[in-house]
């Protein structure tokens, strides 16, 4: 009986590697369609001006430690958004961590990060800590827009976000594509998770023996951008480089993968504001990782004349509080925590 379920998931594996491979899968979300992705913000005006995309990652929520979420919010809101365009997205692990998120099941944490006017989000390993459903209905109450190309439900056929999403930033137009590392598979907090009561996998992440199939997913996504006409293509990756399986990491998924611009981390939880990768035809790519537990804020930045530079902001940038988002964090911890 375990062999015959070994080899009806091989047979799975090659089925869904052969669409992944397939110009007309659905897999591949082609731009016909995903033609409502590109977002216009009204707000972000007309003219020349930076761009500049704020980062969290590996939250783990943590939302009063360190910076805080008080801290951070109150720094963004108070960026200069007449000389900037600016976005604020999270890759990952901001549903799990702490008791409070554990007894809630990731609800409190949904609810502060709905606080925090991200505009993506990328899931995480962990949010897949409380089991399928209650991942779904997670992601469902998030405010942002949830982005990620390679979570495929093997029993509804389909993959359940968009795989990336379109902003239009004056003249210029940027490309977020999401990726969400394979480990969530073999992680013990989650592992269970992706199989019924009779072990067959509800989700697949893109995961085979040398990396290849996730490679060319997260180049599919980024191939389908670039055709609906994105100028460049910042990836949100939760897949991380140290400590991690290597096939699956930022370095490895860059170096067989072209045409995208930036990466922004998580999930190995390092500190990276000067990272450097190498992608399929030999160009630098940078990098962003900011730590975990609201240590720090990352940072890309496009500026006027196109560059492309990161930083990770620390206690000096981020140092006041924001007393009212400050006070409605306190209230649903305490809720939760009854």
């Amino acid at each position: 009986m375990k062999n015959m379920k070994k080899i009806a998931y091989l047979l799975i594996c090659l089925i869904l590697f052969a669409c992944s491979s397939n110009p007309n899968s659905t897999l591949n979300h082609s731009p016909e369609e995903v033609k409502n992705n590109i977002i216009v913000d009204k707000d972000y005006g007309k003219g020349n001006k930076d761009i500049v995309v704020f980062s969290t990652n590996d939250t783990l929520s943590a939302f009063n430690d360190n910076l805080g979420f008080a801290g951070i919010k109150y720094y963004i809101d108070h960026f200069d958004k007449r000389e900037n365009f600016t976005t604020f997205v999270d890759v990952g692990n901001f549903s799990a961590g702490t008791e409070i998120a554990e007894k809630s099941k990731g609800k409190s944490s949904i609810e502060i990060m709905n606080m925090m006017g991200y505009d993506i989000i990328v899931p995480g390993s962990y949010e897949f800590s409380y089991g399928i459903d209650t991942f779904y209905e997670n992601m469902k109450a998030l405010k942002a827009t949830v982005v990620c190309c390679n979570i495929y439900d093997i029993k509804k056929g389909e993959i359940p976000f968009t795989p990336y999403v379109i902003y239009q930033y004056g003249n210029l137009k940027v490309a977020f594509v999401g990726v969400t590392s394979p480990e969530a598979l073999l992680l013990s907090e989650t592992h269970d998770y992706f199989y019924d009561e009779n072990n067959e996998q509800l989700i697949y992440l893109f995961e085979d023996e040398d990396g290849e199939v996730l490679y060319k997913q997260v180049q599919s996504a980024v191939d389908a951008a670039k055709s609906e006409g994105a100028d460049k293509v910042i990836l949100l990756a939760h897949l991380g480089i140290e400590g991690i399986i290597e096939k699956w990491s930022s370095t490895r998924v860059i170096a067989n993968t072209k045409d995208i611009d930036a990466v922004i981390d998580g999930h190995s939880m390092e500190v990276l504001d000067n990272g450097l990768m190498i992608n399929k035809v030999g160009k630098f790519i940078p990098l962003v990782q900011a730590g975990s537990k609201c240590k720090y804020v990352g940072a890309i930045n496009i500026s006027k004349e196109n560059y492309i530079n990161q930083a990770v902001l620390k206690e000096r940038s981020v140092n006041t509080k924001d007393e009212r988002i400050q006070k409605e964090i306190d209230k649903v911890l305490e809720k939760y925590s009854k």
